[in-house]
């Protein structure tokens, strides 16, 4: 059997493995259970990739994402490593021929979504194959105390009972004890190894300013560390604004969100990480897996939704470990609609059960019946037609899907799409005197400001919103300009398939899910209260109250995040800007440790620690392998 350290050397090309991810290969190779809780680009895939290749054999791993799953296998076949995987798109004759190469063809790792186990043919024919490793990759998507949520993942304990002899690895970067054991029981892990490593990134400057101006910030932020950077979002429409402006401002930008097609999905990473576009402007669709290790800055100009989606976004700067920087920006009232848009998504069971008994009214599902049928309907026309919040009705169908009453399907591409062919002029002499247009028209040319350039996608819920003009009216409308040859139109289909699970009997399917709806929403509380509490403070140690989230105690003062440096300045017993000079001058004659500095300039330790701090972010100076500070010239 290959020496597993022969075969880092061999394919990494890393001489040892970093702590510990030896342990955990040592562990696996023996055949048991894991769990790896591992921070972010602290080397999580590694762990199962290497004991794999010494095993005879195939690893069956699932993952979440197709770009994180394309991204993996990419990477192996560049090191010629035999990989593959079945996506969605796969035809019948596609997937034969992955199962043929995992069978006969020498293949080492075949990766899946969690949906397409559900398949029943798919199961069957892995079965038939000589799985060595099953690895669950974004654990926490397990458990519903966790975040990113995926119901399919509910039923990966199932394959306890097909691979009695393969050892199962768990792989997180972020967890607390409470996910962790939720993790370990639906997954049936017989006595696992559980392996952490410290949460503490001692590169990432974290820090929470209040601004003025976000893009104004945005472009001191790049000016200072012009290097590659993720900008995070709320919706899909700020990413193209801040792209947009950031372009304006002569920086390379490009965005990112759930509505572009596949192909535009591959075209904006591409430019991004071959660093084409120095900025990619994001909703939270984009980060998970994606590996680049010299992002420099990861900013959020929203708050995020909770800690353990914050730490993962913010995680994915400064993997070459050198020092990177953290940010959330905020301003005017986003503190207030931060609470707003988090209460908006909230149900109680009234509401579950309005939206229960709407969705077998809209289907026509007579009392008693409807069990195991399936429905195909468009999810948009459904909010619409009930004057239901999006978001809220969302989540009331995910939370019924999680509890086995309905099993839903989702397009997130689907969407209507307009391109104006005719100038804004044009436009308004078609349509003189059509008040209703007209104030569609207006709207459009307002909030969507790059319809002339390109195929835009439409939110009819928003502009039924802000027009007060029924859904009806406003796609008529569309329908009229696209035969005037004044656009491009394209309505939106069915995007949602569910299959009801139980017949309906009025609320009584319902009365089981009660308790798990309050605890899910004092879980949803508690995650936004943390997450309100880190940006809010000003006190703590941003590192301790991140990291005490993950159960983990800090006792010191990181002193380089946000609060720690308005702190030290706070007690700062002299003038700060003399003490730069002098450092500067020292450090022109010669380099210099702390020490050597606090010597010769006969200063007190935390006063040179916030100047020397304070040099490095203005990227005045820099340090060696010697400890030593020096100037950048």
């Amino acid at each position: 059997m290959p020496n597993t350290l022969d075969i880092l050397q061999k394919y990494w090309k890393h001489q040892s493995f970093r702590e510990p991810q030896q342990e955990i290969i040592n562990t696996i190779m023996k055949g048991n259970d894991t769990f790896a809780l591992l921070p972010t680009g602290a080397g999580k895939s590694i762990c199962f990739q290497v004991p794999a290749l010494a095993l005879p054999g195939v690893c069956l791993v699932i993952s979440p994402l197709i770009a994180l799953i394309e991204d993996q296998v990419n990477n192996l076949m560049n090191k010629g490593i035999k990989a593959t995987a079945i996506f969605g798109g796969n035809s019948l004759t596609d997937i034969d021929a992955v199962f043929d190469n995992c069978l006969y063809g020498g293949y080492k790792f075949l990766y899946i979504s969690p949906e397409r186990l559900q398949q029943t043919w798919i199961l069957e024919r892995i079965v038939k194959l000589p799985i060595n490793l099953i690895a669950i990759d974004e654990a926490h998507c397990i458990s519903q105390w966790g975040n990113d949520f995926r119901p399919a993942y509910l039923q990966l304990g199932n394959l306890k009972d097909y691979f009695k002899t393969a050892p199962i690895v768990a792989l997180t970067a972020s967890a607390n004890q409470r996910v962790i054991d939720d993790i370990c029981n639906i997954l049936k892990l017989d006595n696992p190894a559980l392996f952490k490593k410290s949460f503490y990134r001692s590169n990432i400057l974290y820090g929470v300013y209040t601004v003025n101006s976000k893009i104004n910030t945005l472009e001191k932020i790049l000016k200072k560390n012009y290097a590659p950077t993720i900008v995070y979002a709320r919706n899909r429409r700020e990413t193209q604004l801040y792209a947009d402006q950031l372009n304006k401002l002569g920086y390379t930008a490009t965005y990112f969100h759930g509505g572009l097609t596949l192909h535009e999905k591959k075209k904006r990473l591409q430019l991004w990480l071959e660093e084409k576009s120095l900025v990619i402007v994001s909703t939270n669709a984009f980060g998970m897996g994606i590996d680049k290790p010299n992002v420099k800055n990861v900013v959020h100009v929203q708050i995020p939704e909770n800690l353990e989606n914050y730490y993962q976004e913010s995680g994915r700067a400064g993997r070459n470990n050198e020092k990177a920087f953290a940010t959330i920006l905020i301003s005017g009232d986003d503190l207030l609609e931060n609470k707003k848009y988090f209460q908006s998504g909230l149900f109680d069971k009234d509401y579950l059960k309005k939206v229960y008994r709407k969705l077998n009214n809209y289907l026509d599902i007579a009392y008693g019946e409807g069990f195991n049928t399936s429905y195909s309907f468009n999810f948009n026309h459904f909010c619409l037609h009930n004057r239901f919040n999006h978001k809220q009705a969302l989540n009331a169908l995910q939370f019924l899907d999680r509890q086995g009453i309905i099993k839903f399907t989702q397009t997130n591409n689907n969407t209507t799409k307009l391109l104006f062919t005719a100038s804004s002029s044009e436009l308004l002499d078609a349509i003189e005197n059509e008040t209703i247009e007209e104030t569609i028209l207006l709207f459009i040319l307002r909030y969507y400001q790059n319809i002339h350039e390109t195929e835009t996608n439409l939110d009819l819920a928003l502009i039924c919103e802000q027009t007060e003009i029924a859904i009806e009216l406003i796609t008529k409308t569309f329908d009229s300009w696209h035969e005037q040859g004044l656009c491009t139109y394209t309505p939106e289909k069915n995007d949602m398939t569910i299959v009801f699970n139980e017949a309906w009997e009025d609320d009584r399917p319902l009365y089981r899910t009660f308790q798990f709806l309050k605890q899910q929403n004092e879980l949803k509380t508690n995650q936004f209260e943390s997450m309100l509490f880190y940006v809010e403070n000003t006190d703590i140690c941003k590192n301790k109250i991140l990291l005490k989230y993950f159960d983990e105690d800090f006792p010191e003062d990181c002193g380089s995040c946000s609060s720690c440096l308005a702190k030290n300045k706070d007690k700062s017993t002299v003038n700060i800007t003399t003490l730069k000079d002098s450092v500067l001058k020292a450090l022109q004659a010669q380099p210099s440790t702390l020490k050597e500095l606090a010597s010769s300039l006969n200063s007190n330790t935390s006063d040179l620690i916030l100047t020397i701090q304070i040099l490095s972010e203005e990227n005045k100076i820099t340090i060696n392998t010697k400890n030593q500070y020096s100037l950048i010239i």
